[in-house]
C-alpha cells in the first residue's frame, strides 16, 4: 500500500483496494487532504471547498418534470434513484470518507467523488427521515454509475 497524501493533521492516507474512486478526483486528492484535519476522528466525511469550479457532480437535485428510474448499482443493499434527462452539473465540491487504521496511524480512503455530501440511500442502514426526504429530491444522473443488467424499474421501492 502506498499513500496517496498527508492529512493536514499529519496523518498519510493510503488508498484501499477497491476504493470507490471516482474519475477526475485524483489529481485534486493531495490539495484537498491537506485540508482534512483528522485528529481524534476514527471516521470522517468531509466537503472540501476548492471556491472554483473543479469538475462536475452526478447527483443532482431533481423536480417532478424528471424521467426518474431505479436500478441496482454493483456492491448495493438496495436501489439507487437515477435521473434520465438531466446532466451532470459544474461544482467546486470534493466529498471525501476516510476509515482509520485500527492497527496503524494512518487513514483508508473509502470514497472521494466531486460534489456535496449526500445522505445515505434510504435502504442504507444509517439512513434516516433526512435520508428519505433528500432522495426524493435527488438522484444520480443516469449513465455515469455502473448498474447491474435487468435491475432497472420505473416502479419506486419501498
Amino acid at each position: 500500500m502506498s499513500s496517496i497524501g498527508m492529512l493536514k493533521s499529519g496523518e498519510a492516507v493510503i488508498d484501499r483496494h477497491q476504493s470507490h474512486l471516482h474519475p477526475g478526483v485524483v489529481a485534486l486528492l493531495p490539495d484537498a487532504l491537506r485540508r482534512i484535519d483528522a485528529v481524534g476522528r476514527n471516521f470522517l466525511i468531509e466537503e472540501v471547498d476548492f471556491g472554483q469550479l473543479i469538475g462536475e457532480t452526478v447527483c443532482v437535485q431533481t423536480t417532478d418534470a424528471d424521467k426518474i428510474v431505479w436500478a441496482k448499482r454493483p456492491g448495493r443493499f438496495g436501489l439507487t434513484r437515477f435521473v434520465k434527462n438531466r446532466t451532470t452539473e459544474l461544482c467546486s465540491v470534493v466529498t471525501i470518507i476516510l476509515k482509520r487504521d485500527g492497527r496503524e496511524d494512518f487513514y483508508i480512503l473509502i470514497t472521494a467523488f466531486v460534489g456535496h455530501r449526500p445522505e445515505p440511500e434510504p435502504w442504507d442502514r444509517n439512513a434516516t427521515e433526512q435520508s428519505v426526504a433528500f432522495w426524493r429530491s435527488h438522484a444520480l444522473v443516469w449513465g455515469y454509475e455502473a448498474i447491474v443488467p435487468g435491475t432497472e424499474t420505473d416502479e419506486c421501492p419501498r
